[in-house]
């Protein structure tokens, strides 16, 4: 049992399914309630129940579960080298074992989706992503992960997509419900739209470095089975000047909106900004440029998730702040 809940990255997981449940009660909710005080419309509300959300999310984490399964399992000869007696695969685990609960977890989390999708109405773009996810996943295992970039960018752009979902089986729905509020041009969630990009954006480069910075850890492995990963195609030593960019980008996108809660006074976002997030990604990009070998390496990846959780958590202050401009309102 501790073998498989290790295969599957429960940690990892439960981020994704942290990053849903924000999106929808930091940012989704807040907004509609904040919306409700101004439109005086006590029936406005979300349109999934909490269970049909949980099950959104339930079959989102099963599909990445199904992924990480996937990806030990042709991953054997290569962690040998990587990461020697950390998979469990032909170990504690049977290959036919591995094999068959990817399938079964990947048919049961696709399924849930494409229920849903029908359910609330998005069925086509809905069956497009649940299908295609498994697809790129499957793909990612068995060849997009050994060519250059292209697999750091397929799952930096999956894990975009997790916050995206929820905005896309609400906000049409929403619409649909009250038509009349919608012509009348009162009821407008586009800053729904526009928050839950940013958090989609965060997402898909901190994900993408951490990619980055995983191919680094395993550079050994990926050189001897003829991988061409970045630091096996550049390099180590250019790997690691395209991951500064990559945080002195994320830090200039981040210092953006610190300009913009400075203008406003917005001194708790200010310096959460500056205390949870850029001075971590200073601290990343330094360790990062400093790595000499596999625990420096991994140190940086722990660091990744950490700045990670902590962006998303900043959401918690946001929905603190909705709720003060809906208690100004008088609800």
């Amino acid at each position: 049992m501790l073998s498989f809940l290790k295969l599957i990255r429960i940690p990892n997981l439960l981020i994704m399914a942290f990053i849903a449940y924000m999106v929808r009660y930091c940012i989704l909710i807040p907004i509609i309630e904040l919306r409700k005080s101004d439109l005086d419309f006590s029936l406005l509300d979300v349109q999934m129940t909490n269970l049909d959300f949980f099950l959104l999310v339930l079959s989102v984490v099963m599909i990445g579960a199904a992924g990480y399964i996937i990806n030990d399992y042709f991953d054997v000869r290569i962690d040998e080298v990587n990461r020697p007696s950390t998979n469990p695969i032909g170990k504690t685990i049977k290959r036919r074992v591995a094999m068959g609960a990817h399938m079964t977890i990947n048919i049961i989390g696709a399924s849930i989706g494409l229920w849903l999708s029908y359910k609330y109405h998005i069925f086509r773009l809905g069956s497009f992503i649940f299908i295609t996810a498994p697809a790129l996943l499957w793909f990612y295992s068995t060849n997009l992960k050994r060519q250059f970039l292209v697999g750091n960018l397929v799952i930096a752009l999956l894990s975009a997509i997790v916050p995206l979902l929820v905005v896309l089986f609400e906000v049409p729905n929403i619409y649909n419900a009250f038509p009349d509020l919608v012509k009348q041009g009162f009821l407008q969630l586009n800053d729904v739209m526009h928050f839950t990009l940013i958090v989609a954006v965060f997402a898909f480069f901190v994900t993408l470095i951490r990619e980055i910075i995983k191919d680094a850890e395993d550079y050994e492995g990926d050189l001897e089975y003829g991988c061409k990963t970045m630091p096996v195609v550049i390099g180590i030593s250019r790997t690691k000047i395209i991951l500064a960019v990559l945080g002195i980008a994320l830090m200039s996108g981040l210092g953006y909106f610190e300009y913009l809660q400075a203008v406003a006074k917005e001194w708790q976002s200010f310096f959460y900004f500056l205390v949870l997030l850029q001075l971590p990604i200073f601290y990343l990009i330094f360790r990062v440029i400093k790595a000499k070998g596999k625990k420096d390496w991994r140190f940086s990846s722990l660091l990744v998730k950490i700045i990670m959780v902590a962006g998303i958590s900043y959401l918690f202050v946001f929905a603190h702040g909705i709720q003060l401009l809906i208690d100004s309102n008088g609800v």
